[in-house]
């Protein structure tokens, strides 16, 4: 378990988050739309948001919600994970990809935020969601709210996937070469959103397993260290094996926990609710709940 992350100055953590902005921006490899956001208010306050985007998507899918958080008074980072945002649509990037990579960004990220606000509420979507899991347990996190977490993935309108099958095939599909598999193959590189990619190495998605499995073994042995932690998922998810984030739910409240689980109902098989390019009803249907959870607290009720 590593240590609890620094906690920076304001101005220590503003000079780190925007000279990583301004390296991605001098990069030709990287979208311009895929640059992290930092959105701040020239002092720290009261709640700071991390928001971490999804996997082959980038920060550009949570700017909007990202700006409604800073609206309310919120200072905000939005930072672009590992191998995520390139202009080649098609980069075979994510192939190195590690479970160990993604835990330390957590890590890096949540220790930046903590010093932009008093309270430090991490937000995420698939693998964000599963990053923001990995913060529950290991970081003293007020808040983390994990939508849609990537731990397993769901076979498109088969049966869910259980973890005694998922787990081993992760590690056979790791073993292989990497193929590269499109999200969907009817379309291909036409897939939406444009700026996200249409795509992902095989041994990307095993690490994304791996991940999710560090996560439930951390939660085996150890009380979680977020003070509060909200799971959001939709039961008619296409994507994801809710079933393997619950479970690690459970092995939470085992130790006293208290974390719980919100439905989302009413957005149909959505597994992205976030990008307003793709799924426009997320901000009416999803964004006023996320900002109550951050700004009001969830209802002890759900």
């Amino acid at each position: 378990m590593p240590p609890p992350a620094r906690k920076p100055s304001y101005g220590e953590a503003v000079r780190t988050i925007r000279a990583s902005i301004a390296r991605d921006a001098a990069d030709p490899a990287i979208l311009p739309a895929a640059l992290p956001r930092l959105y701040e208010h020239g002092k720290p306050v009261q709640h700071a948001v991390l928001l971490l985007h999804g996997f082959t998507n980038n920060p550009q899918q949570f700017d909007e919600l990202a700006r409604a958080y800073h609206a309310r008074g919120c200072n905000v980072y939005v930072p672009r994970i590992i191998g995520h945002g390139l202009r080649d649509r098609l980069t075979r990037a994510l192939t190195d990809l590690s479970a160990s990579e993604l835990e330390a960004f957590s890590n890096d990220a949540f220790g930046l935020t903590r010093g932009l606000g008093t309270e430090v509420s991490a937000v995420g979507l698939s693998l964000g969601g599963s990053m923001v899991m990995w913060l529950a347990q290991a970081q003293p996190v007020d808040l983390a709210v994990a939508i849609a977490p990537f731990l397993m993935p769901s076979v498109p309108n088969g049966p869910p996937i259980p973890s005694f099958i998922g787990e081993p095939a992760a590690h056979i599909l790791h073993a292989l070469p990497s193929m590269y598999w499109w999200w969907d193959y009817r379309v291909k590189e036409r897939c939406k959103p444009d700026y996200a990619y249409p795509g992902y190495p095989t041994h990307a998605l095993a690490e994304l397993i791996f991940l999710g499995d560090a996560i439930a073994a951390q939660a085996r042995g150890r009380k979680p260290r977020a003070r509060d932690c909200v799971l959001l998922l939709n039961e008619e998810d296409h994507a994801v094996v809710n079933a393997v984030s619950r479970n690690v739910l459970r092995l939470w409240n085992r130790h006293g926990a208290g974390y719980r689980e919100i439905r989302l109902t009413g957005v149909g098989r959505q597994h992205d609710v976030i990008d307003p390019t793709t799924f426009p009803q997320g901000r009416k249907l999803v964004y006023p709940k996320l900002v109550a959870l951050v700004l009001d607290g969830p209802p002890r009720s759900s």
